[in-house]
């Protein structure tokens, strides 16, 4: 029996008094909490009547709906905890707050210039717009005290008593869940929230948008899906139920006020970027109210009257992320980015890196189907991945560049297609992280491939010795342009900070991450991830192949490092094979 289920001691009053001034504790800390919320909520419904800008009015009549958005979260709270139910109470502040830490980043773009927001329910740009403080003021610190509200709720959530029981069992395959549907909501805030026909309403994306809003934006994909994931596997089944539910609430703040304008407005029209969210928020909410019986049934599987999470089904969920992330970047490839005001189609060189990778994602995705090697590939997508990121970032620079022509251009459709392949690529990687913690706790710790032999071998300081030289070539792949030409902008971590930038880099920390694990690793997951690895660093190495198709493009340091590094990285895999001592998973 835990802490937090076991009653109240008996008898004299002595042992009890203590428990009961630690509820006491515990109970003010959110009862504080909630109080904060409820200021949040009457400084961000202010604010919004009030208005933000000088010069400029909103769109249309959006007080109603963003004073009901921002009075949900503490309005929730209040009524779970007048319920008695004190520990969902905080969950649903915690994750609100999260959302609201994004959010409030974003909205200090309004006091820099307003005219650069898409954000028809707080105004419509006029050529000028300066800051009311007397709304916008209240609005940000609306916002600010809904994410402090949220880390003391945290905070008093460590001692409140459990509100659910159930679901301990099925922590893990639900946490994997949660963060998928965290990202999906993230996700789709990058997205652009409408089309707009007003050439003062700007509809760019949040990735397009100013540094604010992208930092805000960026935040949120980092923050949603490792709030849920972390709340589900390592909190109480109340607070982690909370959680997600707040973090619904928080997408419907992001999804509903461009969904509305865009019902409302003539010149506005839906985009996906809503709709996304709005799904993602879904999923949360249903995560969140879903019995635990339920889930158990759905997730788990039963040896000898222990639950277990059903590996099979994490194999078949990221063989079909896989199969969708190929089938996007196929498409994304074949597909033209912009379309010129002359009816041009443009692309970029970037975009036939999507065919071998959508070949390789796809192929993939099947054979992760086969019972009999799905635990054996599933490594693999802990690294392939990122070379979805690495092709991707570059094929999306193009119409984001587009934007700021002075022509009017169209995007095409390789755009979309391209971010899907992102976004399936990224929920791969975390179900293959989750399904490889399962993997673990079910086969134990096994031998590394870098331990000494019975013998007194020197094979395994070789094996080390090969994936730090491998680590160090492949950094310099990344580090250095792998092609130079007059007429193309190459990536590398040397060169221009863009969008591109951002995939180089992720990708760069994935191998370099990788490699530092292949020794400690058993035997078939080493050959696995250096396998991987191999396949990233020749999407590397074929970004010469690709600009040199279209440019007279001259061979960089960067290729010859990754050349050198593919060497390293095959060499790895035949001595790992070699290693008879080392254990499989």
């Amino acid at each position: 029996m835990t802490a937090r289920s076991r009653p109240a001691a008996s008898g004299t009053s002595g042992p009890a008094r203590p428990a009961a001034l630690s509820d006491g504790v515990s109970h003010a800390g959110i009862v504080a909490a909630v109080g904060v919320a409820v200021v949040a909520a009457v400084s961000q419904s202010a604010g919004s009547v009030v208005g933000i800008v000088t010069g400029a009015d909103p769109a249309f009549r959006s007080w109603p709906l963003l004073v009901l958005l921002a009075a949900l979260p503490a309005a929730l709270a209040v009524g779970l905890l007048l319920r008695g139910k004190p520990g969902i109470a905080a969950g649903v502040l915690a994750g609100a707050g999260v959302v609201a830490a994004g959010g409030v980043i974003a909205d200090v773009q309004f006091a820099i210039d307003a005219t650069r927001m898409a954000r028809p329910e707080l105004l419509l740009p006029e050529r000028e717009a300066a800051p009311e403080w007397a709304g916008l003021g209240p609005l940000l610190a609306g916002k600010a005290l809904l994410v402090v509200a949220g880390v003391m709720a945290l905070r008093a959530s460590r001692s409140l008593p459990d509100d659910t029981s159930g679901r301990e069992q099925v922590r893990q395959p639900l946490a994997l869940l949660a963060a998928a549907a965290g990202l999906l909501l993230a996700i789709g805030g990058l997205i652009a929230p409408y089309i707009s026909n007003d050439p003062l309403l700007l509809d760019t994306s949040a990735l397009d948008g100013p540094p604010p809003v992208l930092t805000g934006a960026a935040l949120l994909v980092l923050a949603v899906p490792a709030a849920a994931a972390l709340g589900v596997a390592g909190g109480a089944g109340g607070f982690a139920n909370g959680l997600l539910g707040g973090l619904a609430l928080g997408g419907l703040t992001i999804a509903l006020p461009p969904l509305v304008a865009a019902w409302r407005l003539p010149f506005l029209h839906v985009t996906a970027g809503p709709i996304v969210v709005i799904v993602g928020a879904a999923c949360l909410a249903l995560l969140a109210t879903l019995p635990g019986d339920r889930l158990a049934a759905l997730l788990l599987r039963r040896d000898d009257g222990l639950a277990l999470p059903r590996l099979r089904v994490l194999y078949a969920i990221a063989g079909g992320l896989a199969i969708a992330s190929g089938v996007c970047a196929f498409a994304g490839a074949m597909t033209p980015l912009v379309i010129g005001p002359g009816g041009e189609r443009v692309s970029s060189p970037a975009q036939w890196l999507l065919y071998p990778l959508g070949l390789g994602l796809g192929l993939l995705g099947v054979v992760a189907f086969l019972p009999a090697v799905a635990a054996r590939l599933r490594p693999v997508f802990s690294v392939a991945w990122s070379a979805v990121l690495l092709a991707g970032g570059q094929v999306l620079t193009v119409p984001i560049a587009a934007e700021e022509l002075p022509i009017r251009t169209e995007q095409g459709a390789a755009g979309w297609w391209t971010f899907g392949a992102i976004v399936f690529a990224l929920l791969l990687a975390v179900c293959s992280l989750v399904a490889g913690v399962v993997e673990r706790e079910e086969t134990g710790r096994l031998p590394a491939v870098a331990d000494a032999d019975d013998s007194g071998g020197s094979g395994g300081a070789l094996i080390g010795g090969g994936a730090a030289l491998a680590a160090a070539l492949s950094l310099g792949a990344f580090l250095l342009p792998v092609a130079r030409t007059p007429s193309y902008a190459t990536t590398a971590l040397t060169e221009q900070v863009d969008l591109a930038y951002g995939g180089v880099l992720l990708t760069t920390l994935a191998v370099l991450g990788v490699l530092l694990l292949v020794p400690r690793s058993g035997k078939e997951p080493a050959i696995a991830l250096l396998a991987a690895v191999t396949g990233v660093v020749v999407i590397r190495l074929l970004e010469w192949y690709a600009v040199g198709r279209r440019y007279e493009a001259a061979f960089a340091p960067g290729a010859l490092f990754a050349m050198a590094a593919v060497v390293v990285l095959v060499a790895l895999v035949v001595m790992v094979a070699a290693r008879g001592r080392s254990a499989e998973r």
